[in-house]
């Protein structure tokens, strides 16, 4: 695997650049009455593009475009009150964080991420701050403000943990995954943001593309052909069960929890979801994309469905009901909306079901 090109997939290195998106699974809690539920869907556009989408209708509502020299969207994340991007920045390279009011879809602010910060692949919150990782070598998470969109700390991962690509949140510690080989996982005191425990992944589990949690277990998806997903003890950072996905199911793009089940989905044509039960680590069930929606880049959950966002031109977005794993709805962008990398909703706050429940 290339990983010196820090925002190319391995799986299609020759097809197109890609970063993180997804972002990140979220974590249900009840709508506030006020708030209307939307899902908002980050492209591979630059400027950056947020369509924000209306879940009953699958149909565009409005759309947030960021500013000049703010590029490509690779991670969305919500707090309860705004939706935050993460960037891969202009030329030369600097990484912004909009913070966008999700009734209006304009910007209310930005963090600009201190130099040599970049790129943004990955986000988490935890309550009370936002955090952003970059692939970097070493990996970097920024930990920020919300009410200032100012920097409050930073971990800066030991030598050799290079490239984060996905960051989650278990109510007491933060989570970043790198794109070692075999995978590694660091555990960080956000109190400090100094390393706590570091899992290492068995032989052959590279590349630690996606982190979930299910108020037990921390979950690693890894960028490799079959997929693998590893349940890892967070008490101990050591391994628990193992997850191999069937033959031709390549490459863990995304990962998310939905309260029962753990979600993978993959770098297929077309796109597949695997449902998996965390007891035995062992599949469910699988949907399988229509034709044409190729390449799983991000999930997300509302309280209600799934959400598939595929790497297309224009953008797709399928709504799965998770009790049949099957398709609902679908929401096709706009011409010149390219490329779904990340998603996110405001039902939940944060990216983990378990945590803001």
């Amino acid at each position: 695997m290339n990983t010196d090109i820090p925002f190319i997939q391995y799986s299609e290195i020759n097809k197109c650049f890609e970063l993180e998106g997804c972002i990140s699974s979220p974590s249900p809690t009840s709508p506030s009455p006020t708030i209307t539920p939307y899902i908002y869907a980050g492209y591979s556009n630059s400027p950056g593009m947020v369509d924000q989408i209306n879940p009953s209708t699958m149909t565009l509502v409005n759309t947030f475009t960021a500013p000049s020299g703010h590029g490509v969207i690779n991670t969305l994340i919500y707090d309860g009150k705004y939706v935050y991007t993460g960037d891969v920045g202009g030329a030369p390279p600097t990484c912004y964080s909009d913070q966008i009011d999700p009734t209006t879809m304009t910007l209310v602010n930005t963090f600009t991420a201190p130099s040599g910060h970049c790129y943004m692949v990955t986000s988490t919150y935890d309550g009370t701050y936002i955090y952003m990782g970059y692939n970097t070598s070493p990996g970097i998470v920024d930990q920020i403000n919300p009410s200032t969109m100012t920097l409050v700390n930073t971990f800066t991962a030991p030598s050799g943990h290079k490239k984060i690509y996905s960051l989650t949140y278990d109510d007491k510690y933060i989570y970043a995954g790198y794109s070692n080989g075999p995978g590694i996982v660091d555990q960080i005191n956000p109190s400090t943001m100094t390393l706590v425990k570091t899992f290492t992944a068995p032989s052959g589990h590279s590349y630690v593309y996606r982190l979930t949690y299910d108020g037990t277990y921390i979950y690693a998806g890894y960028n490799t052909s079959p997929g693998y997903v590893d349940q890892i003890d967070p008490s101990t950072m050591t391994l628990v069960k193992t997850f191999t996905a069937p033959s031709g199911h390549g490459y863990v793009n995304a990962l998310i929890y939905d309260g029962t089940y753990i979600y993978a989905g993959y770098s297929n044509s077309p796109g597949i979801v695997d449902q998996i039960n965390t007891s035995t680590m062992t599949l469910v069930k699988t949907f399988t994309a229509p034709s044409g929606h190729s390449l799983v880049y991000a999930l997300t959950y509302d309280g209600t469905y799934i959400y598939v966002g595929y790497r297309t031109s224009p953008g797709i977005v399928d709504q799965i009901n998770p009790s049949t794993m099957t398709l609902v709805n679908t929401f096709t962008a706009p011409s010149g909306h390219k490329g779904i990398f990340a998603l996110t909703q405001n039902v939940i706050k944060g990216n983990n079901y378990a945590v803001f429940k």
